[in-house]
């Protein structure tokens, strides 16, 4: 913004028009309540303008500052600490959200009343009506320089808090007290909508991350040594989810703050990174899979052959034959085994396409009925997915069928679906909580019969369509398996 010496010297502002304003005063005063009445008068009749009037009470306040305000004008002094003056103005009308349009209007709306009352003074009045002119022109200057200012700094501020707010981390600011003075908006979405103003930081925190005393101990070192407090890791477990946050404590040399407390959530890095070992220990595993099966497939095929030929060379009594037909049935068992390791190794290119999830259900229904007709299986809800169609059936088939003979065949599954995301609960016996995890790793099975792949698989599959499968607390009380899948793009 110009200074306000070149501001004067740009719109021909000097004393001689100081000097006549001067002269005006004594006819504008006694008029100052019909001036501010008409100006608001205006001033209401805009909807855009009144709306930022908050009652009668606000309006005759104004009123009041509106005669100081003429009175500065036409008596001056017409200097720096009036320059400051009619910049606050201009903040005054950013901050209640006066737009500017309405400011230019009433300034015209002052230029002609004060015009009007000038012609009281003859010949004067000419010379005078162009002083007040070019001292409204400075006014309107100023307060509309600042008025842009202003409105670029709210912007500005908009924008940090806009960025801060899609920022993984939590900042708490603790008052001398310790108590959360400010936060920042991601502490919503690590941990709820809880109100954390004013509250001491560890009952602002959820519980479980504080309730082993670590970060009680960090904090007191910090603020006793003055110096940054880290906990890399905390591991917890918040609405039956593990999570995993990294923690700072940060002393301060300030009157207003005592410290800050970064929460960082590392849940989803840690889930990431371990997605990726597994993926690069899947590959290695798979190569290694497909070089046996390839090796075990042709002798395999060899002595299937050859068993049958002798089962058939023998008498229909002969009392060997029972043992070649058990023979046959486990290598039966390791062909399936060697295509189980050939689909495992099998490298998938996901086609991907809308898939909804009632759609896929029915025909993986129908297979399961077939194999167990006596199972009650239920379907809930109803969803979709930017899947591999017949890569989600495979993955489904693998659960249902898993969940029937879990439950003998004759007990109840239930599968919950919704957008993104389809649960495969069973009332049978349920899976330990330590093997949560061991479930998905190749070979794993505690079935008599069973090749520890098929979970393996489906994980891999999801996995290849951007999802995720995990075993979850169900509604059954049994297992459950909870497969996550992106949406469908709008």
């Amino acid at each position: 913004m110009l200074p306000l010496d070149e501001m004067k010297a740009w719109v021909g502002f000097d004393a001689a028009d100081a000097v006549r304003l001067k002269r005006l005063w004594p006819l504008v005063e006694p008029r100052l309540g019909e001036l501010t009445d008409r100006f608001y008068d205006r001033a209401l009749s805009f909807p855009g303008a009144a709306k930022v009037f908050r009652d009668a009470a606000q309006v005759e306040r104004l009123r009041v500052t509106l005669r100081q305000w003429a009175k500065e004008l036409l008596q001056g002094p017409h200097d720096e600490a009036y320059f400051h003056r009619r910049e606050r103005i201009g903040k005054v009308h950013v901050e209640v959200g006066l737009e500017a349009r309405y400011m230019f209007v009433a300034m015209n709306v002052v230029r002609d009343q004060l015009c009007d009352i000038a012609h009281g003074l003859g010949d004067a009045s000419a010379a005078t009506c162009q002083s007040i002119g070019r001292i409204c022109d400075i006014d309107l200057a100023i307060m509309t320089g600042t008025y842009v200012e202003r409105r670029e700094a709210l912007e500005l501020r908009s924008l940090q808090e806009l960025i801060v707010s899609h920022m993984p981390v939590t900042v708490l600011v603790l008052d001398a007290e310790g108590n959360v003075a400010a936060a920042t908006r991601p502490s919503a979405r690590l941990f709820g909508e809880v109100e954390m103003l004013g509250r001491p930081w560890h009952a602002a925190l959820p519980q479980q991350l504080v309730e082993n005393g670590e970060l009680h101990a960090a904090m007191g070192r910090a603020l006793r040594t003055g110096h940054d407090i880290t906990i890399p890791r905390v591991d917890t477990r918040i609405e039956g989810k593990e999570r995993h946050f990294r923690v700072s404590f940060v002393p301060l040399d300030h009157a207003q703050a005592r410290a800050l407390v970064h929460v960082e959530e590392l849940t989803e890095a840690i889930a990431n990174e371990a997605r990726l070992i597994r993926a690069e220990s899947l590959a290695h595993l798979g190569a290694l899979s497909a070089a046996v099966a390839h090796e075990l497939r042709n002798p395999l095929a060899g002595i299937s052959g050859a068993i049958q030929v002798i089962s058939r060379s023998m008498p229909a009594d002969d009392r060997r034959k029972p043992i070649m037909e058990k023979v046959e049935l486990q290598v039966r068992r390791l062909d399936d085994l060697v295509t189980d390791l050939l689909d495992f190794a099998r490298p998938v290119a996901p086609k991907f396409s809308r898939v909804e999830f009632a759609e896929a259900m029915r025909s993986v229904a129908d297979v399961v009925m077939r194999e167990h007709p006596a199972l009650t299986l239920r379907l809930n809800g109803a969803g979709r997915a930017y899947a591999d169609a017949n890569m989600l059936q495979q993955i489904l088939l693998n659960l249902v069928l898993n969940a029937a003979q879990a439950t003998g065949g004759e007990g109840e599954v239930l599968v919950d679906m919704a957008e993104g995301a389809i649960v495969v609960n069973d009332n049978g016996p349920g899976i330990p909580e330590a093997n949560f995890e061991k479930v998905f790793q190749p070979f794993f099975t505690t079935r008599s019969r069973g090749t520890g792949l098929g979970l393996a698989i489906c994980r891999k599959l999801a996995g290849a369509m951007n999802g995720d499968i995990a075993l979850v607390r169900g509604r059954l009380k049994g297992a459950a398996f909870r497969v996550e899948l992106p949406v469908p793009p709008t």
